[in-house]
Order: structure tokens, then sequence, then C-alpha cells
């Protein structure tokens, strides 16, 4: 059937109580996943500032990696905040920042690992390094890759 039909031709059963369900059940689709991408950017920023405290022990440190992810958690947040309202915006905010977050994360892992293997000749940090940010990295590509489906992109304006 098409979807501007309200009636079934066949039964007459009415199309747009359907709708309406559907449209309330991927509606909290999107307020879940929004709402899970509030606690992980709380967690992120919770974990941004645990990483700068420790960089501050080392006087030598020019650690800047912990504001870059504190931000991007800062910049998803807003943007689904923006999603809860049914904004577009909100996810194209969502989407910066959680690129930012993705690039940085790829950075960092492979720039310790490098980092360990001049040190000790071997490569086991760079594995775990790898696989540290895969456990990160694996939720945040999930999910923008979620939110830019089209059953999510209808409801926001």
């Amino acid at each position: 059937m098409d979807e501007e039909t309200n009636f079934c031709p066949t039964c007459g059963e009415d199309q747009r109580v359907n709708d309406i369900n559907h449209q309330k059940n991927n509606t909290t689709f999107l307020n879940v996943l929004c709402i899970l991408t509030i606690i992980g950017s709380v967690f992120t920023i919770g974990r941004a500032y645990l990483y700068e405290i420790i960089s501050m022990m080392d006087e030598n440190s020019n650690y800047i990696r912990g504001w870059i992810y504190a931000g991007s958690a800062v910049g998803t947040l807003v943007g689904a905040i923006m999603m809860i309202q049914r904004k577009l915006n909100g996810l194209y905010l969502y989407s910066v920042f959680q690129g930012m977050y993705i690039i940085t994360v790829i950075v960092a892992s492979f720039s310790y690992g490098d980092a360990f293997d001049s040190l000790h000749g071997d490569n086991r940090a760079t594995l775990l390094t790898s696989g540290i940010a895969m456990f990160f990295l694996l939720p945040s590509i999930l999910f923008i890759i979620l939110y830019w489906t089209n059953m999510i992109k209808k409801h926001l304006k």
C-alpha cells in the first residue's frame, strides 16, 4: 500500500492508527538513543577530566586529549538534547563532535602504542591500546550510523 493510503483496500483497516503506533515506536527508539548518548557523554566528560588530572602529575606533560574528549562530549551532549527536542541541527552537531571524538581516539591509540613500542621493542601496547580504543569506538560508530537512518531523521525537523 502507498504511505498515503488511510484504509486498507482489502480489509478496510484504518492505517492511520498503525502509522501513529509506528511513529511512537520510532520516537521511543530516538529517545533511547539520545538518553544513552547523554549518559555516554557525561561518562566521557568524567573520563576526560580524570585523564587531565593524571596528566597534571607530570609537570612536563603537554597532554591535551582530555580537553578534546571533554569538548567533543559536550558537543554530543548538546546534540542529543537538541534531537530529543526533534531538531535536525542536533543531528549535525552530534555528528561533527562524534567525528572529532572518533578521530581523536584513533590518533591516541596509535600514538601511545608507537611510544611504547619504541621503548620496549614489541607491539603489545599497540594491541592493548587498539583493543581499548575499539571498546570506546564501536558504540560511537554504531550510534552515528543509527542516528543517520531514515527512520530517525524523519522525526527531526
